[in-house]
Formats: structure tokens, C-alpha cells, sequence
């Protein structure tokens, strides 16, 4: 049981990060709201692994850790 919280990102590009919160948080208290962070994969480009491993330890670090690719 979710809530879309919006998302914040990069206009025309449909990656950036989006808000989560449950319906539910006094039975989920843990889980009552983080962020996911999404990427895409614009057509034509194509990210590295190195971009990849950096972009994930960023989300590890400053974020929820949660992808959505």
C-alpha cells in the first residue's frame, strides 16, 4: 500500500527521484516513507558500469539504496 509523493527529476527525461509513503504507517512504521531513485536509459546512450557504480553508491549513501532501472 503506497502513495505516489512525486517525483523530482530532469524535465523530458523521466528519471529522478520519487517520493514513497505508505498508507499504511502505523502498521509499517520502518517502511512509512522513503525515496527511490530511478534511472533511464536515454535511446542511442548507454551508461558504463563505472557511471552505474557510481551513481548506486551515491543512492547508498545519501539515499533509501532502493533503485528503480
Amino acid at each position: 500500500h503506497w502513495k505516489h509523493g512525486g517525483i523530482v527529476g530532469v524535465f523530458g527525461y523521466g528519471g529522478g527521484v520519487i517520493g514513497r509513503y505508505s498508507d499504511v504507517p502505523e502498521e509499517f512504521p520502518a517502511v512509512a516513507h522513503f525515496h527511490t531513485l530511478r534511472v533511464n536509459q536515454p535511446a542511442g546512450w548507454f551508461y558504463t558500469a563505472d557511471a552505474l557504480r557510481k551513481i548506486c553508491d551515491i543512492w547508498e549513501k545519501h539515499g533509501s539504496g532502493i533503485t528503480n532501472f
